[in-house]
């Protein structure tokens, strides 16, 4: 009998270093960050708020098919544009590598959420530099990718973390 426990107490002792040094390492250890190529950082997906559009059921800016704004008159014409546009933001850390379509939406959510107490800021911004310009100015593409970079200048000017690297109109109606 009581050589029947040492036989017991060395196999729970061969037991429990087996399972330390082989099972251990391999199961219970946390798994090493991925490590990213820069082409995949690249071309990563980038955190996206749309204006203008609705964005699960509902807008935040009250129009869900465009914002509607004045542009600077020309002459005795008041002119208006109607807008959609996408703000995308610079890469995010971890990068969205990978990523479905449905976990790409739902970051963009997330992202739209977190912004949300900046998105007056951002709106006032866009007013006021597209109401600086005349109908002519912004009918050309030349006058288009100025107004862009001056909007996304304004843009940044009030964001404190992240910050628009591109903007993209989705529609632009000059009327």
């Amino acid at each position: 009998m009581f050589k029947d426990k040492k036989i017991l107490a060395g196999g729970a002792v061969l037991f429990v270093a087996a399972f330390w040094f082989y099972i251990k390492p391999n199961y219970m250890d946390p798994k090493p960050p991925p490590v990213y190529t820069q082409e995949q950082i690249d071309a990563a997906p980038r955190p996206t708020v749309f204006i203008g559009k609705a964005s699960g059921g509902h807008s935040k800016t009250n129009a869900p098919d465009g914002i509607v704004l004045n542009l600077a008159p020309s002459g005795t014409t008041q002119r208006y544009v109607k807008l959609v546009m996408a703000l995308e933001f610079g890469p995010q850390t971890p990068p969205w590598v990978g990523l479905t379509t449905d976990q790409l939406a739902a970051k963009n959510a997330e992202f739209a959420h977190h912004l949300e107490p900046e998105m007056h800021k951002i709106l006032d911004a866009i007013a006021n530099v597209i109401g600086s310009h005349t109908a002519e100015e912004v009918s050309t593409v030349e006058g288009k990718e100025k107004l862009k970079a001056e909007l996304i200048e304004a843009i940044n000017h009030h964001l404190h973390g992240d910050k628009v690297e591109h903007i993209y109109f989705e529609t632009f109606i000059v009327q």
